[in-house]
């Protein structure tokens, strides 16, 4: 059983009669939100280096080991063999790090969402009596902090019910000192124009649950046009309406750190490392979309045009910034395993409480688009990445020594008009400043044949 001053638990008054609790939503002492992520059992093990590596930065660990029956039970996920993803050394790590765990508990069954299996629990009395014991005994057995609750592709028509279901399952948490938390669609109205969303009543889950867990992301998806995973605009417009429905520190806005590789309507996902490599692999060019604040590059393997539109530093950064500004709770990480590094220094940087001492760090600054040792396009983006431990001002763009444009703000990016490059070898050079007067500089070097 895990100790009570791990939970974070402020128990207000008791009685002969009830008890009032309040769980705290204060965020680790490292960062000034509270962070969240997701550990996935087919990346386990790339995810769980990448809590090691933060473990000062998590509030809370949501492992993705468990799914609902058609019965109501709550059961593992297992391999081919019969073996769980439960890693009683992971538990250990995270509860030894004052990180709580909080499962995600899913319908997804096959590899699919399963919304009629749901719909079919929470609306016969006996099954829902079933689902909510399980999922209590699950919290209370295993000694968890809490129940993470992943119920989607519900039909509209059950918007009410699964209401009252959340109702009755935040009352049973709570009554063993349990954290409730539910993921939810975006949406930036009620009820939502697909069923999905339409099946959520945000201010009612709100009221129920210790958290809300917007998937502010599968704006494109695995069956759509190719397009931006989560278009800040988007997610600016989500955030903003959240703010209106739900307590403010209740909400986790859900930043994603995937993609797809898009054939038509027809995508597969992937994480940076993938869509870096296959760049790389492919000799494409990363472009930036300034609009969405998002990476995308195509290429073509026999004839075939592939599009692949992915997150990176710079667009989980931008997302990050929507996070600060409009004062709610933290984030929740969809997936841990396989991201870009840089979001780390990133997420330190956006979320840090420690006011900055006399800086001496100099920026770190890296040329993402175009690749060093490209052939120039007609129609060129130069894209950089800054960092720094307090704040980057700006980043000068030079091409052949003359100064090309500056940029202040993140996304680090500026046009270049081709027609003024020379033949042979053209350098860009983009140079990042903080706000201490220290700089950092990476080049590039592309070229013009004709």
């Amino acid at each position: 059983m895990i100790v009570a001053s791990t939970r974070r638990l402020i128990r207000l008054s008791s009685c002969a009669l009830a008890c009032v609790i309040v769980f705290s939503t204060a965020p680790r002492a490292a960062v000034g939100k509270r962070v969240s992520g997701n550990l996935v059992f087919w990346d386990q093990s790339r995810g769980f280096e990448t809590i090691a590596a933060n473990a000062e930065l998590f509030s809370e660990i949501s492992p993705f080991w468990y799914h609902v029956a058609a019965d109501g039970r709550v059961i593992p996920y297992t391999t081919a063999s019969g073996t769980t993803y439960e890693d009683p050394s992971i538990l250990s790590f995270l509860r030894s790090n004052g990180i709580l765990v909080i499962p995600t508990v899913a319908n997804i069954i096959d590899g699919v969402w399963n919304g009629a299996l749901v719909s079919g629990i929470i609306n016969d009395p006996v099954l829902s009596s079933v689902n909510i014991a399980s999922l209590v005994n699950l919290a209370v057995d295993r000694g968890y902090d809490g129940i993470d609750l992943d119920y989607e592709d519900l039909p509209a028509a059950d918007r009410a019910v699964f209401t009252a279901f959340v109702d009755r399952l935040a009352a049973a948490l709570h009554a063993h000192e349990k954290l409730l938390t539910v993921n939810v669609y975006a949406k930036t109205a009620e009820p939502g124009s697909w069923a999905g969303p339409q099946a959520q009543d945000w201010a009612a889950l709100g009221s129920s649950a210790d958290q809300v867990r917007i998937m502010t992301y599968e704006y494109s998806w695995s069956t759509s046009d190719p397009g931006p995973i989560s278009p800040i605009g988007w997610v600016t417009d989500v955030i903003a309406f959240a703010r209106t429905v739900i307590p403010t520190a209740k909400i986790m806005q859900g930043v994603p750190f995937y993609g797809y590789d898009w054939v038509g309507q027809r995508g597969t996902e992937l994480v940076w490392t993938d869509a870096t490599a296959l760049a790389s692999r492919s000799g494409a060019s990363i472009n930036w979309d300034s609009a969405s604040a998002s990476a995308w590059f195509q290429y073509l393997v026999k004839s075939t045009l592939h599009t692949v539109w992915f997150e990176n530093t710079s667009s989980v950064a931008a997302k990050l910034a929507v996070t600060t500004a409009s004062g709610i709770g933290g984030v929740t990480l969809w997936r841990l395993g396989g991201e870009d590094p840089g979001i780390w220094l990133a997420l330190r940087q956006q979320f840090s409480t420690t006011p900055p001492s006399a800086d001496v760090t100099p920026p770190t600054v890296i040329l993402t688009s175009p690749e060093d040792g490209s052939a120039i396009t007609k129609k060129l983006t130069i894209a950089a990445q800054a960092f720094d431990n307090v704040r980057v001002v700006k980043v000068e763009f030079v091409v052949n020594g003359a100064m090309l444009a500056a940029d202040t703000q993140a996304p680090y990016a500026v046009g270049w008009n081709t027609r003024n490059a020379i033949r042979g070898p053209n350098i860009i050079t983009a140079t990042a400043y903080d706000s201490s007067g220290n700089t950092a500089t990476a080049q590039v070097t592309v070229y013009r044949s004709r």
